[in-house]
C-alpha cells in the first residue's frame, strides 16, 4: 500500500493474471479516483490463480472495510488466455462474494462473438490504453509511487506497431495499469 484509503473516493482494482508456476508475475494495481493516485499493488509469480483472486477479495474486502461501503470499488481482470481460468476460478469462487463491481468491457455492435466478462486484450485496445497512459503520465494526472513500476514503465517500449518489455524485461504491472486505464475508460462512460 502507497497511499490510506479514503472515505470519499472511488477505487479502481486491475488484476493481470498468471499461471503462478514461477515465470510470469501475475499483477494488480490499485488506483484511486478522482486524484488518479497510485494507492497499492501486488505481484507474484508463484500464487496459483485461485490465490490471485483470493488476493483481488482481500485488496476489496479492505477498501470496503476503510471505507464502509463497496459501491465505490471497481474490479477486473484481463480475460485472454490465463484470464480465462481467472474467470471461472471467479465463478466458482462467486462474483457476488467480491465487494465492489466487476467491470467488463462494453459489447460493441456487431460483435458475434459470446460476451464474457473482465476485459480483453487486442491489439487496438492495448495500443488506446497505451496511448491514454502516455498522456496522463506527460501531462502529470497520474501519480506513482512504485518504484517496480516505473522501473517496468523505463523498459516498455515500442515494438513493432505495439508496445512490450524490453527482452528480458517484465510488463506485468505496466500491463495490470493498462488495465485499470481501461475500467477508468468505461467508468468514465458511466459517469464523466
Amino acid at each position: 500500500w502507497y497511499r490510506k484509503i479514503k472515505k470519499d473516493a472511488t477505487y479502481c482494482i486491475g488484476l493481470d493474471p498468471s499461471m503462478g508456476t514461477g515465470g510470469d508475475y501475475a499483477a494488480i494495481q490499485v488506483f484511486e479516483l478522482p486524484t488518479y493516485k497510485q494507492v497499492g499493488e501486488w505481484r507474484h509469480n508463484t500464487t496459483p490463480i485461485p490465490g490471485q483472486i483470493r488476493i483481488l477479495k482481500d485488496i476489496c474486502d479492505f477498501i470496503e472495510k476503510e471505507t464502509g461501503s463497496s459501491n465505490s470499488i471497481y474490479w477486473s481482470v484481463e480475460n485472454n488466455a490465463i484470464g480465462e481460468a481467472a474467470l471461472l476460478v471467479i465463478q466458482d469462487f462467486g462474483e457476488e462474494n467480491i465487494p465492489g463491481l466487476f467491470v467488463s468491457e462494453p459489447i460493441r455492435k456487431g460483435h458475434v462473438r459470446k460476451f464474457r466478462k473482465g476485459f480483453n486484450t487486442t491489439h487496438k485496445t492495448k495500443i488506446s490504453a497505451c496511448s491514454r497512459l502516455k498522456n496522463m503520465i506527460e501531462k502529470g494526472k497520474l501519480k506513482i509511487y512504485s518504484k517496480p513500476l516505473i522501473s517496468e514503465l523505463k523498459a516498455f517500449v515500442a515494438s513493432g506497431s505495439s508496445y512490450k518489455a524490453k527482452s528480458g524485461e517484465h510488463d506485468d504491472l505496466v500491463s495490470a495499469m493498462l488495465l485499470a486505464m481501461r475500467i477508468i475508460a468505461v467508468l468514465k462512460d458511466w459517469d464523466p
